[in-house]
């Protein structure tokens, strides 16, 4: 906004105006002019003693005036008027008190010049004019107009030489004395500005001297180790790090013998608590004059930033739910003790466990009383082991402990121990204690020599032998020449299926899949088989396998790839509307190297991904809900479709049909083998197509292996009917020649 203005200027924000205040202040200096006229003209010795006192009075009322503007902070020409006046006024009242003779009238003449060299000094040069003809009028004009005393000739040439090489050379004096002063000023500026800087300073800094010794610091140094700044002085910076520690005097030492720039490091600081402070230390030689070099430290509190880091470092090897390690520490964990025993030996073993029947926990309770559960069987876990041993858990309700020192014997009684604690262990779960078990396979790092095997894929074979052998059971593989003959079959399916990925040995047939409404193979289900020998071998006899040793995910790809080569020739060479459905397993899911496959096999085959139904059952589903609905999330913005297999097998199927993205419901065999005979299972039937239609999902029925069955469906309104009443599953150029040339509406061919 724009001043008024009448408004007063603010100090030193415009030049002072010379006219300001002259009225009222001006007819004192009529008065000192009058009085300095009549005793210039009066010898010494007729100066009677009023002149005196009035010649006094107009020094004092001369004195007032200039004090009274520079504190009103206005400058007038009446200031080098009065401060030019102080001088002569103070000369006369000293030649009139000590006068005998006109002996001291040449002390006249360095008092006249005083003014002017102090107007030299300090005034504008209007005000140096204005001090030169003030020395002219109060000297010569008497001596001119009237005539000159004896004692003034004498003085007032010499006088007027002075005032004059006095007004010639204010500009040189006057801009020397300023620069000084200026260089002073600034000086001063800069010393108050590092003081405030170093004292108001938010982190800590400390001045040393080259032994390390402290000479200052500043209060948040001291605040930070909770003392005041005259008790560091004089103590090494040293001897407030943590004992033990030792790096502040190497740093110091290497900053002294590199002298480079700056040089930092980290380490701990021991409060007056006795409590630790991570602190980072920058430091810098800096000059001093009075000591030669001197060290800089700031040092800043890393206290909170080294517990958040530590937080982050904890978060990733451990698990959010259990506090144990997790799968990535785990695995470091046994890599690490995997080359300790290449170095020394193999000592230890590797413990799975699983519990049994946990998601029936799930499905029944929720996911609080599983998570509830899993904490408590985590703190037993922690208590049945050494110190010097790791616990971790996997995933889901999955295990592992790795003994680091032990036998086979010792193996076991680790597991059995274990197995007792958590079958023991009854945890009260929605107000009603409910006992648990778990499934062990321990493998020691011998026997893992021995078969020249990955101890993981062993320990994890054991541990379905010890679930197949009826639960809550321990399995352990002996070492020497005997082999488990469970864990011996496993072995051999994973060198199969690793071999069949190898030479191309996997086949893939196609189950019809009938459009109810009608009667129209619009798509088929891809199912894998294993060609080994002369024996055609169904999934059923190797997924498990391929899962348990993590093969599924390039089985998996394999399958993806030969599926969308496949359909491409489908829409090519038949049908340009024809989908399938291809089954991706539990493992997979979230998998990157699944979605990257599926990505490139879209686009080297040319399909519209709108074409590929992607099939996860609901068991894979709901082992980890979020990661399956953030993996349907990618597919279905890729152009992909979903169905949800099995539906209706788990106790929270509905709870699942709310929270996974998905376009099919393929509901379980076990409600429509018989929904033509069970009213239950009828039920069922309605309640579960009802519900998918108000979602906005088609329904799939599955095990439709008899025409009532095929009519209820229709009844019901299932969408799409699937089962050996539409057809079996069969090698590709005989699902060609079988379902495809069938006219719309007709019953297929078994």
């Amino acid at each position: 906004m724009r001043r008024p203005v009448s408004e007063t200027p603010a100090r030193g924000s415009a030049r002072p105006d010379l006219r300001r205040g002259t009225p009222a202040l001006a007819w004192p200096f009529g008065v000192v002019a009058a009085l300095g006229l009549l005793t210039v003209l009066l010898p010494p010795y007729e100066r009677p003693w009023w002149v005196v006192a009035l010649a006094a009075l107009a020094l004092v009322s001369s004195a007032l005036v200039f004090v009274a503007s520079r504190r009103r902070h206005e400058r007038t020409w009446l200031d080098p008027l009065a401060a030019y006046l102080l001088f002569p006024f103070a000369g006369l009242v000293n030649d009139a008190a000590g006068a005998g003779t006109g002996g001291s009238s040449s002390g006249m003449t360095v008092l006249l010049l005083l003014p002017i060299l102090w107007l030299a000094i300090t005034g504008t040069p209007r005000q140096l004019w204005i001090a030169s003809g003030l020395s002219v009028a109060t000297l010569v004009v008497p001596v001119v107009v009237i005539g000159p005393p004896a004692y003034v000739l004498g003085d007032w040439r010499r006088a007027v030489m002075w005032g004059a090489v006095a007004v010639v050379l204010a500009p040189v004096l006057q801009r020397i004395v300023r620069d000084l002063a200026r260089q002073t000023r600034r000086a001063r500026t800069a010393s108050e500005r590092v003081e405030r800087l170093f004292d108001d300073a938010p982190h800590g800094v400390a001045l040393l001297d080259s032994a390390g010794t402290i000479i200052r610091v500043n209060v948040s140094m001291a605040v930070l180790l909770g003392l005041e700044p005259p008790e560091m002085v004089g103590h090494r910076l040293g001897a407030f790090e943590t004992p033990g520690e030792d790096r502040i005097q190497d740093h110091l030492d290497r900053l002294l013998l590199d002298r480079g720039d700056s040089l930092d490091t980290e380490c701990l600081l021991r409060d007056s608590g006795g409590n630790d402070v991570h602190v980072a230390l920058s430091s810098t030689v800096v000059a001093d004059p009075e000591m030669g070099q001197i060290v800089m430290v700031n040092v800043v509190d890393m206290s909170d930033r080294r517990r958040y880091l530590d937080r982050l470092a904890h978060l990733a090897d451990h698990d959010v739910l259990t506090g144990l390690a997790n799968r990535r520490r785990f695995d470091n964990e046994l890599q690490r003790h995997l080359d300790r025993c290449r170095r020394h030996g193999p000592t230890g073993a590797l413990l799975l466990l699983d519990l049994d029947n946990f998601k029936q926990v799930n499905d029944s309770l929720g996911h609080n009383a599983g998570d509830e559960l899993l904490v408590n069987i985590a703190g037993l876990l922690r208590r049945s082991i050494r110190t010097t041993d790791v616990v971790a858990r996997l995933g889901g309700d999955e295990f592992a402990i790795l003994l680091t020192d032990g036998d086979q014997a010792a193996a076991q009684r680790v597991a059995d121990l274990v197995v007792e604690r958590i079958g023991a262990h009854a945890a009260t779960l929605d107000g009603v204690a409910r006992r648990v078990t778990a499934s062990v396979g321990a493998v020691t790092f011998q026997a893992a020599s021995e078969h020249s095997a990955d101890i993981l894929a062993l320990a994890d074979m054991t541990m379905y032998d010890a679930k197949e052998a009826g639960r809550n059971q321990v399995a352990v593989l002996p070492e020497g020449d005997t082999r488990g003959p469970r864990a011996a079959a496993r072995l051999q399916w994973q060198s199969r299926i690793e071999d069949a990925l190898e030479h191309d040995r996997f086949e893939l047939h196609l189950q019809p899949i009938m459009d109810i409404s009608d009667g129209r193979i619009s798509s088929a289900e891809v199912l894998l088989r294993l060609r080994d020998e002369d024996e055609l071998v169904p999934p059923s006899r190797f997924v498990y396998i391929a899962e348990r040793v993590g093969l599924m995910p390039l089985v998996d790809a394999w399958v993806v790839d030969k599926s969308l080569e496949l359909l491409a020739r489908l829409r090519r060479e038949h049908d340009p509307r024809f989908e399938l459905e291809v089954n991706l397993s539990g493992h997979s899911i979230g998998n990157p190297e699944i979605e990257r496959a599926i990505v490139a096999s879209l686009a080297r085959h040319e399909v519209d991904p709108s074409a590929l139904i992607l099939e996860i059952t609901e068991t894979a589903a709901v082992a980890d809900v979020a990661l399956a609905r953030d993996f349907a999330a990618r597919m279905t913005d890729l152009g992909c479709a979903f169905a949800l297999d099995d539906f209706g097998a788990g106790f929270g199927s509905f709870y699942y049909l709310k929270h996974l993205f998905f376009d099919y419901v393929k509901i379980d065999g076990e409600f429509v083998a018989h929904v033509h005979e069970s009213a239950v299972d009828r039920t069922i039937m309605r309640s579960i197509v009802g519900i998918a239609r108000d979602l906005g999902k088609r329904t799939v029925a599955e095990f439709v292996s008899d025409p009532q069955i095929l009519e209820v469906c229709r009844e019901e309104g299932v969408d799409f009917a699937q089962g050996y009443l539409i057809g079996r599953p069969v090698p590709y150029d005989e699902f060609v020649d079988k379902f495809l040339p069938a006219a719309v509406g007709t019953a297929p061919h078994d």
